[in-house]
Order: C-alpha cells, then sequence, then structure tokens
C-alpha cells in the first residue's frame, strides 16, 4: 500500500467512524471530496473498495461497534456510495460524451459521404465541363476552317464568273459573231448579186443563221437543260451524256434506276450539276478512255456512281487536286451537302477515279424498273 493510499485510508475510516455514530450531512459531503481526491491520484473503483473493506473490519473490532453490525453495514453502505459518486458521475459524463462522440462520428461519417458524392458530382462536372471545352475547341477549329473555305469558294466564284464570262464573250464573239457577221455581209452582197447566183447566197445565209441558232441553243443548254425542266432527269442526263461523248471521243454508259425521278428539284439538279463537272475534269486531267455513270436506289436514299477508267491521283493530294480543279472537287462537295447529301471520292493512281454522291429520296417511287442507255462510241 502506498503512500497516497495509507493517507486516504486513515481518512476514510475517521469519516467512516464519525458518520456511523452520527449520520450529517456534511460528512456524507466530505466522503464525497474524499472520493474526488482518490480518483484524482489516480485511483479506482476496485481501489476504493479494499480501502472500504480494510476501514470496515477495523471498525468492526472496536467495541462500539461490534454489537450493531447490521445498522453499521447499512449506514457504511451510504457512505461508500456517496464516496464513489464522483467515479458514478465521471462514468456516467464518460458514456454521455461517448454517446456525444458516436453521434458526432456519424454525423462525421454522413458529411463525409456527402462531401464525397459532391467531390464526384463536380469532378462529373468537371469532366462534362472539359469534354464540352474540347468540343467547343473543335467547333471552333471547323468554323474557322469553313470561314477559310468560304472564302476560298467565294474567291473561286468570282474568278469562274469572269473565267466564264470571257468564255461567253469570246465564244459569242468568236463563233456566233463571226457567223452574224457573215450573214450581214451576205445579205448586203445580195443588193449586188447576179439572179443566177442570188439562191445559193440565200442558202449560205440561212446555213449561217443556222449555224448562230444551233451555237445559241448549246450555251443556253450549257446554262440551264431546259430536259431536266421538261422530261425530267434521266433524259436530260441521257442527252448531256450523248453530246458529251460525241464532243469528247469518251465511251460513256449510262445506267439508271427510274426511282431517280422521285427526287426534288435541288436534288436533281445537284446530280446532273455533280455529273457535269465530273465529266469535265475527266476530259481535262484524267486521260481516260470510258466513263461509267450509273443511278441506283439504295434504301431510302439515291446514289450516283461516276467512274473513269484514268490515271487518278493520290488521295493525300486531294487538297491540291480541289485548288486545281478550282471549284470541281470543293464545289460538288458544298453542293451535295447543301442538300443534306453525301459525297464520297475513290481515287486509284493508275486504276481511275470513282465520284459518288447519295442523296435522301423524300418521296417514295411509285414505279420499278430501270432505264439503260448507251452514249457515244468508243475511242
Amino acid at each position: 500500500m502506498n503512500a497516497l493510499t495509507r493517507k486516504l485510508t486513515l481518512r476514510y475510516c475517521t469519516l467512516l467512524r464519525r458518520y456511523i455514530a452520527k449520520t450529517q450531512e456534511e460528512v456524507l459531503a466530505q466522503a464525497n471530496g474524499l472520493g474526488r481526491a482518490a480518483m484524482a491520484g489516480g485511483l479506482g473503483v476496485l481501489e476504493m473498495t479494499r480501502i472500504h473493506q480494510t476501514s470496515m473490519v477495523q471498525l468492526l473490532r472496536e467495541a462500539e461497534f461490534a454489537e450493531s453490525q447490521a445498522a453499521v453495514m447499512r449506514t457504511s453502505e451510504t457512505f461508500l456510495l456517496e464516496a464513489l459518486s464522483p467515479f458514478e458521475m465521471t462514468y456516467r459524463g464518460f458514456q454521455e460524451t461517448n454517446i456525444r462522440l458516436q453521434h458526432l462520428i456519424k454525423d462525421t461519417e454522413n458529411a463525409n459521404c456527402s462531401l464525397q458524392r459532391e467531390v464526384n458530382k463536380r469532378k462529373q462536372t468537371e469532366k462534362i465541363l472539359r469534354a464540352r471545352e474540347h468540343r467547343m475547341r473543335e467547333l471552333l477549329a471547323e468554323s474557322q476552317k469553313l470561314q477559310e473555305n468560304l472564302r476560298q469558294y467565294s474567291r473561286q466564284i468570282l474568278c469562274i464568273q469572269e473565267t466564264e464570262r470571257r468564255r461567253i464573250s469570246r465564244e459569242l464573239h468568236d463563233d456566233v459573231g463571226q457567223t452574224l457577221t457573215a450573214a450581214s455581209i451576205v445579205f448586203e452582197n445580195l443588193v449586188f448579186s447576179h439572179p443566177s447566183t442570188l439562191e445559193a447566197s440565200l442558202k449560205d445565209a440561212r446555213a449561217l443563221l443556222q449555224d448562230a441558232t444551233v451555237k445559241v441553243h448549246d450555251f443556253a443548254r450549257d446554262l440551264r437543260p431546259t430536259l431536266l425542266d421538261e422530261l425530267g432527269l434521266l433524259p436530260a442526263l441521257r442527252s448531256y451524256l450523248d453530246r458529251f461523248a460525241a464532243r469528247t471521243g469518251l465511251h460513256i454508259t449510262f445506267r439508271a434506276a427510274q426511282h431517280a425521278e422521285a427526287l426534288g428539284e435541288d436534288e436533281k439538279i445537284t446530280l446532273f450539276r455533280v455529273a457535269q463537272e465530273s465529266l469535265t475534269n475527266v476530259a481535262k486531267h484524267a486521260h481516260a478512255h470510258t466513263v461509267r455513270v450509273t443511278i441506283s436506289r439504295t434504301g431510302p436514299r439515291i446514289r450516283m456512281d461516276v467512274h473513269d477508267d484514268g490515271r487518278s491521283f493520290h488521295p493525300q493530294n486531294f487538297d491540291q487536286a480541289a485548288k486545281r480543279h478550282r471549284l470541281g472537287l470543293l464545289g460538288m462537295q458544298e453542293r451535295v451537302r447543301l442538300v443534306n447529301g453525301s459525297f464520297t471520292l475513290l481515287a486509284r493512281p493508275g486504276k481511275g477515279t470513282q465520284i459518288s454522291v447519295a442523296l435522301p429520296c423524300r418521296v417514295p417511287a411509285v414505279r420499278r424498273g430501270s432505264a439503260k442507255a448507251d452514249g457515244g462510241a468508243p475511242n
């Protein structure tokens, strides 16, 4: 037994003796203080129980308490409980603190879960924002590219307009103008012509005027084919291919499904202009001998393929080819895009080029079958 325990035991025994002799509240208050002192000294309930037991053994040996052991036991129990009350209060405080701590831990866990959900939500939002930012950059780059293409188209359109105006002016001057001038000279000479040569001179003048009329009609067909409005897409294409084959010497085959006539006006003129520009490029650059033009229906779309057996070019050089052909390839792409179609170019160097256009057919076809035609003479 250490010094603190001996001191507390002596104090405990003295107070217990006084309380048994005369139960007083002030003694119980001192017992409570004794318990607080023991707890402050690091003693526990077991040590206080031993101190109580030691004090009881000593008191019961004394004569004045020996005869009334039962009463002493009851009175000492009250004293012990008061001495242990600081331990009880501390224990209850620990329990309450533990309960509050558990609640705090639970609240902290809930807060952590909420925080984690918020973190995950913010991470997801950040991911979406990064994806949107990346998409915005892509759209900005596409927009800048489209703007640059638009500027190129504008410059090329102006250039093509001027070139076409010069060509028409030259053709009108060199062909139609000269023909009409010759006819005018013939008519002027009729005044001085001998009656025997008058009929021949009139025939010459008539031939010159007919030639000028044909050339004017050719110009009109190139600017806007009247057959396209009057008879439809397939007759207009067939007529154009025949005339183109006769003029260039290319062997052109034409196979078309009648479903193409169900296309709208914008789609029809798009197919006609793509075929026209494709054949122009073949004649100018491909050094081809034969060309196949095919129009077919695939599901809800009408597809046109223009395939030649020329020298073609490498697909990586598409941009250079587009610039070299001016509005040719890029212009066809833009025309097709404006009617919600798709444009594909398959270039195989040495084996030819295939241009494919697919357009949505909004009106269901009413007839089944196909129209076939061969235009032009073989080389």
